[in-house]
């Protein structure tokens, strides 16, 4: 008697999707101005400013803006200190052609009068379950800094990047910089380093020096870090702005593989079961090291027991199928 086993899950969607999502600079938030050569660093004439917006369904690790998959229109605007409101864009500023729909600026938006300019990413996303319109909404500000005044700001880089996705890479860099005007502060200065815990920002013990170094395990799906910089001359405290780390996971499917079949007949046959993981289209922990593997017998009855604990194969016989024996393999 072949018995065919199978599943099938029925979801109910009450509520339209939630998008999340962030943009990427390929430069640091704070152009730096030397008024006696009149030169700017970064200089996006010669160095052009990329910003790249990412826009993600929350619990999914796929970036829609990669494909464009039911993304309506993206609409990219700008606000300078001097102007009100959200303004078309200016000579210099263009938005590709292609997803990920990347705003690139080519010409210098600075001026004596203008030492702010902010950037709008507006995107309408189509979610086919409900059939309706979403619209999400980012920006990201940069600020002109000049050599010479009295103002410090502290910031953040990372390397390489402020995201993992599927545990790469294993780790990221924060560093710790102080400019005054266009120069950086390295003298002086004394570290600490903090990430938020609920809704209290937290020192990380032992975090005193410049860089901090993020594992890809710290993180489970984000964490908000920030430093405070003191410098031991002047008296002062500089708190940088919070940088966000994302962890992306490819959602991970569990194949088992069956050496005997599916089928026993007549009290004669046996199988060794293996929990094959996939993500990301491969497959991962092949050796059966990287997570534990419990497995549970739901019997005839429905009635569900303990078969085996941590153990990526596990050997099947007739003992352990009465009429029909359903194993389920649960990976954490």
């Amino acid at each position: 008697m072949a018995i065919s086993v199978g599943q099938f899950t029925i979801m109910d969607y009450n509520d339209a999707i939630t998008l999340t999502g962030f943009i990427s600079s390929n430069h640091n938030k704070s152009v730096k101005y030397d008024g006696n050569n009149e030169l700017y660093t970064p200089n996006f004439p010669t160095s052009n400013l990329i910003l790249t917006p990412s826009l993600f369904i929350a619990g999914s690790a796929t970036d829609l803006m990669i494909s464009g998959t039911h993304v309506q229109s993206v609409i990219w605007k700008r606000k300078s200190n001097l102007q009100t409101g959200e303004n078309s864009l200016s000579a210099g500023e263009s938005m590709g052609a292609g997803f990920p729909k990347a705003l690139t600026v080519s010409s210098q938006p600075f001026s004596a009068t203008v030492f702010s300019v902010e950037y709008i990413c507006t995107i309408v996303y189509h979610d086919p379950t409900v059939d309706l319109d979403i619209t999400y909404k980012n920006s990201i500000t940069f600020n002109k800094v000049t050599e010479g005044n009295n103002v410090a700001i502290a910031e953040v880089s990372a390397d390489p990047g402020l995201a993992f996705k599927n545990k790469l890479p294993a780790s990221t860099k924060l560093t710790a910089e102080l400019f005054r005007g266009a120069v950086e502060d390295i003298s002086n200065l004394t570290y600490q380093w903090q990430e938020l815990i609920g809704s209290t920002w937290t020192n990380i013990a032992g975090a005193t020096s410049k860089d901090l170094t993020v594992n890809q395990t710290d993180v489970d799906s984000m964490q908000q870090y920030r430093v405070i910089l003191s410098d031991s001359v002047v008296g002062d405290n500089y708190t940088s702005d919070p940088v966000t780390v994302l962890d992306f996971q490819d959602p991970i499917q569990v194949v088992i593989k069956s050496t005997g079949g599916s089928v026993f007949k007549n009290g004669v046959g046996s199988a060794d079961l293996t929990a094959q993981l996939f993500q990301n289209g491969s497959e991962i922990d092949a050796g059966g090291s990287e997570y534990t593997y419990a497995w549970a017998k739901i019997d005839k009855n429905g009635s569900s027991t303990s078969f085996a604990a941590n153990s990526k194969t596990v050997a099947v016989g007739t003992a352990d199928v009465d009429v029909k024996s359903t194993f389920v393999c649960t990976v954490s």
